[in-house]
Parts: C-alpha cells; structure tokens; sequence
C-alpha cells in the first residue's frame, strides 16, 4: 500500500493534535468529519453516510470505526495496523433497536 504521506509526516500530525487536545485538558478525541479522520489516518472511503469515527486516545495508535464492510477500505488506506480498525455489523445500520455508538 502507498500512502499518501510519509509514517513521519502522519505522526507529526498525530503529536500536534496530541499537544492541542492536552492544552485544553481532552483525554481522548472522537473524529467524525471525513477530512480529519483522512488526515490523522490517511482513511480515504464514501462512506459517510453512516456512523463512523476515529478515536483518537493520547496515547498510542488512533482506532478506526466503522460500518464492518468499510473495513476493507479502511484496511487499504489507512497507516495503522488491523488491530486499530474495528467494524460493527450491517444490522446496526438504520436500525430502532441498536446504535453503532452502543
């Protein structure tokens, strides 16, 4: 896989946010908006329509979340290892009894 940014540059990113959140006394971040989450993991998919994030901890390796067939995807773009991309079922998906956030 080719990334669209070096490892370094990825983890220069990873610090600032890092510092950023420590400045205003966050212990974790949950990104959402497909942007972010594509420039602190490199993330790239279309799946946007539904629930999906990265958590990003204070330390260690941000973790991927998403719909289970997007893990695919996540596992093509994103610098992180499988063990940080999580998915959650199909029956989550527009569903009165369950939340993917649960």
């Amino acid at each position: 896989m080719t990334l669209p940014f070096t490892q370094h540059e990825y983890g220069q990113r990873l610090a600032k946010t890092r510092r950023a959140i420590e400045e205003r006394n966050i212990q974790a971040l949950w990104v959402t908006d497909p942007s972010n989450m594509a420039w602190l993991t490199g993330y790239d998919g279309w799946s946007f329509y539904v629930h999906q994030g990265v958590f990003l901890p204070f330390v260690g390796d941000p973790i991927w979340f998403g719909r289970e067939q997007d893990t695919q995807g996540a596992r093509r773009t994103v610098w992180m290892d499988d063990k940080s991309i999580v998915g959650y079922p199909d029956y989550y998906v527009q569903s009165t009894e369950r939340h993917p956030m649960d």
